[in-house]
């Protein structure tokens, strides 16, 4: 307990000032929202009163407290250019980044480890195949390798839909074949971190006395391996977890633009479009929110796996 409130003390000041940070900068934005919002032809009496009734006439400050005491009420705004509340908008497309951030991480640690793992443990020509093909794929951008999965599975083989998305309510079988090449793309580069990490902490784990000892034993190799080595490696390979989850959060965004994928990432980029202060600032504290969460329970994982973390 004391070390989950250490961790929460840390956390609560990143919010504050990530949250912050995020509100000042984008109020300071040059471009005049009111001007968009009216047109290039409207008067400067129709522009005073859009900008009054999203309260841009106030300090700066004045709003920001405002936007502070609603978010900790759990009330992110409405939004600038429909008028939606920002949380609905939130809840609806989430479900979708996050069921492909899930999916992309899960195909991450059952290729990524066994990789690592064999590497590690075969080395020789298979090691450096692996490891050259993980560098690979880590310098290839999951854009380019969506539009080129787009390309060779969806237009010229048609095995699966090139776009779109359908809930897994609706339909199971096509939430699947919808979610197949986003997830690839996703989850390629995450594969290469994890099988990378998974090498380094198995090498460095064979090389340790412990093993030597299980070995003399005669305790069988696949014991020696994936019971005790790979347990022990398990303290890197989770915080890796942590990190990718966030990075795949972040790759997903671009990826949902090439297969038209109705998440979170489209949600906010056609709010920046739109220059939709409200939908950006909701989805950057419901984001630092996740992130926060994730790195704790990563913290909590390792601590459990690795006593000394606690001390």
């Amino acid at each position: 307990m004391r070390y989950l409130l250490t961790r929460l003390a840390y956390a609560l000041p990143m919010l504050f000032g990530v949250s912050s940070l995020a509100f000042l900068l984008l109020n300071l934005l040059p471009n005049d929202i009111a001007q968009i919002k009216a047109g290039e032809d409207a008067t400067p009496q129709r522009i005073a009163e859009i900008r009054a009734g999203l309260g841009l006439d106030r300090p700066v400050l004045e709003r920001y407290w405002d936007w502070l005491s609603s978010v900790l009420r759990g009330d992110l705004g409405e939004s600038w250019h429909n008028g939606q509340q920002v949380v609905d908008g939130i809840l609806a497309t989430a479900p979708v980044t996050l069921s492909m951030v899930v999916l992309s991480l899960l195909l991450s640690l059952l290729v990524g480890v066994p990789i690592g793992v064999v590497a590690a443990v075969r080395g020789g020509v298979l090691d450096r195949v692996l490891v050259s093909s993980a560098v690979v794929a880590l310098a290839v951008p999951n854009f380019w390798l969506a539009l080129l999965m787009v390309y060779v599975f969806a237009l010229s083989l048609g095995i699966v839909p090139a776009t779109g998305y359908v809930p897994l309510d609706v339909d199971p079988g096509q939430w699947v074949l919808h979610l197949v090449l986003p997830v690839i793309a996703v989850a390629s580069v995450a594969v290469s971190a994890i099988a990378r990490q998974t090498r380094s902490a198995m090498l460095e784990n064979l090389d340790r006395d412990y093993v030597r000892t299980l070995r003399a034993t005669g305790i069988g190799e696949w014991s020696v391996v994936y019971k005790h080595a790979l347990k022990n490696a398990g303290v890197p390979i989770l915080t890796t977890l942590g990190i990718q989850f966030v990075n795949l959060s972040g790759g997903s965004i671009i990826v949902e633009q090439v297969f038209a994928v109705p998440g979170l990432g489209q949600y906010t980029m056609t709010a920046l479009a739109r220059n939709d202060v409200p939908v950006v600032l909701g989805v950057l504290v419901v984001t630092a929110i996740a992130v926060v969460l994730i790195n704790l329970v990563v913290d909590l994982l390792n601590s459990a796996v690795n006593p000394k973390v606690r001390a």
